[in-house]
């Protein structure tokens, strides 16, 4: 019996960093997955796409912790969603000009910034986030 990867449903490609103190930091030019997993007890995670080689369909960033924020950065056309959750910390956005971004989620202590209108038919940053102490920032890129 041959067992083959079915090439018409490719696998879902994810990275995984798990730790108890650190935190995770992809920038430069790589290949991004799909979905980005970051669980720690204290870290955050940095993600800027602006040199890195992204896959078709829209990017997932999942990050879990007690202490720690994340910090997301997308290049003009990029679609990503967020969905973090932590105990103290937030998420930062920078987002090109004409993105749409869409905040969902709750917050027991903090803010979270408005949601920002992009153009018609533009990118879609879609963020997620749940935290005792912390916020949603999001910022217009250069």
């Amino acid at each position: 019996m041959d067992l083959t990867k079915n090439a018409s449903s490719p696998a879902h490609r994810t990275e995984w960093s798990v730790s108890l103190l650190g935190g995770l930091r992809r920038q430069g030019a790589y290949a991004a997955r799909e979905r980005i997993v970051h669980v720690a007890a204290v870290g955050g995670a940095t993600v800027d796409y602006t040199d890195a080689t992204l896959p078709a369909g829209p990017t997932r960033l999942v990050k879990v912790s007690l202490v720690g924020g994340v910090e997301l950065i997308c290049p003009e056309g990029a679609s990503a969603e967020v969905d973090a959750f932590a105990l103290f910390g937030g998420v930062d956005l920078t987002v090109p000009a004409g993105t749409t971004v869409e905040v969902k989620g709750f917050s027991l202590f903090g803010g979270r910034s408005r949601a920002l209108a992009g153009e018609p038919g533009g990118a879609v940053v879609t963020v997620r986030s749940y935290a005792l102490a912390g916020g949603v920032k999001v910022r217009r890129g250069q």
